[in-house]
């Protein structure tokens, strides 16, 4: 995926309509979470106009939810000698994959948690588009509540 590239990402997984990438896992940088932040920006401006030209053309459009947070992973090669793959697992995986589930339920396409977004402001990302602060979102699968912030678009 181009976007993710384009911002220091990898492509770790496709998993059904979806995508699962990390930033700054493979290699060192200092910036992966504003990356990260940079990058869910541009996929959600193409989301819009991609969703655009479809109703225009009178074609379904389904709603694109994207999440993100940031943490430590463990990365690497697993699987058996018959069929390796690359991935990263940690406990931020399942939450970013949680996130982007509750993007439905709280009727938004872009999901952060409020630590990512944080780290990405101390590494430089400034956003582009107007930020809705959700503090102490309950998230199904997470025993904790979590202070999330939806990027929301013109």
């Amino acid at each position: 995926m181009p976007v993710i590239q384009r911002h220091g990402g990898k492509v770790d997984k496709y998993l059904g309509d979806g995508i699962l990438a990390s930033f700054g896992a493979i290699g060192p940088g200092g910036s992966h979470a504003a990356d990260l932040c940079r990058a869910v920006e541009e996929l959600d401006r193409s989301a819009r106009a991609w969703r655009a030209e479809r109703c225009q053309r009178g074609l379904q459009a389904p709603p694109v939810g994207m999440a993100g947070a940031a943490g430590d992973v463990v990365f690497g090669t697993v699987g058996h000698e018959t069929r390796l793959e690359y991935t990263v697992i940690g406990e931020v995986v399942n939450l970013a994959v949680k996130l982007e589930k509750h993007t439905k339920r709280e009727g938004v396409a872009v999901l952060l948690t409020r630590q990512a977004l944080d780290l990405a402001t101390a590494q430089g990302y400034r956003p582009r588009v107007a930020l809705r602060q959700m503090p102490g979102c309950r998230v199904e699968g997470i025993d904790d509540p979590v202070d999330l912030v939806a990027l929301v678009a013109d």
